[in-house]
């Protein structure tokens, strides 16, 4: 019994610390790629890199779930809609990690604009952890990053999650983590992407994330990629339309299993 209470113990503190700091990071295609998301632009930058926004032109909307290890207190849900205009694109999300014992809830509006090779993004979050019998405590954020076109076939990506080192608590001086990450994606062709990117928690040494995506019969996508300091293997595949994108993910953690997300997004026009 006492084995037992242990292991539940440790693995919710494992499992949260693993899953969530803070950074609301959703999206089935994102995740197929093992969140190599610093250099690309579409809609699920929503959730990543705001500097990703600056490239679109269009109205979308877009939910995505997921579920980590099998364990219902781990469930992840995050929607989202974004509109483009003369003045760049703006956007509105909101997110939810947990159940009643523990969640993490997020609402965030974001702004992007191009300006010649290079797109800009902010994004403000207010972030809200609760925990059941101890209350609620609630937190404001800030995301900058950007995006570059270097080459036609080379893409480079960079951004700062919680970029004011929010304070969650006096005692030990609990901090939102600030978390830095930058990445390059080759572009061979139209159906090939290729995606490496470090990631650098401040108080932590850096991991690095490589990302795979390859389009193929025109609708369809695979995807995969790997994940260092604590190995974790991603794959996906996506459906791809005019309007209506359909993507799922895959995610192998070599102590705790197997995740499984799913996501839709529809897009309304372009410009």
């Amino acid at each position: 019994m006492k084995r037992s209470i242990l292991f539940i113990l440790s693995t919710f503190l494992v499992c949260t610390s693993y899953a969530q700091n803070g950074t609301s990071q959703i999206g089935a295609r994102p995740a197929g790629m093992a969140y190599t998301y610093a250099t690309i632009s579409d809609k699920w930058a929503m959730f990543n890199n705001p500097g990703g926004l600056g490239g679109l032109n269009e109205t979308s909307v877009m939910a995505s779930f997921e579920n980590k290890f099998g364990i219902d207190g781990f469930n992840s849900v995050g929607a989202a809609f974004l509109t483009s205009w003369s003045l760049g694109s703006i956007g509105a999300s909101a997110y939810r990690f947990g159940d009643d014992l523990y969640n993490e809830q997020t609402i965030s509006l974001a702004y992007g604009n191009k300006f010649g090779i290079a797109g800009l993004g902010v994004k403000v979050n207010y972030l809200q952890y609760t925990v059941k019998e101890f209350g609620s405590k609630g937190v404001i954020t800030i995301d900058f990053g950007g995006t570059a076109e270097i080459t036609e076939y080379i893409r480079f990506g960079a951004y700062i999650r919680n970029i004011g080192q929010a304070k969650v608590a006096e005692l030990n001086d609990e901090r939102v983590p600030t978390l830095l990450n930058a990445g390059l994606a080759f572009l061979p062709s139209k159906k090939l992407t290729l995606a490496i990117e470090a990631e650098k928690d401040i108080d932590n040494e850096a991991l690095f994330r490589a990302g795979l995506e390859y389009k193929f019969l025109e609708k369809f996508a695979v995807r995969t990629g790997i994940k260092t300091q604590k190995f974790t293997n991603y794959f996906g595949l996506g459906f791809i339309s005019q309007k209506l994108n359909i993507d799922y993910a895959l995610t192998y953690d070599q102590v705790l299993g197997l995740s499984h997300q799913a996501a839709l997004s529809y897009t309304f026009k372009k410009k």
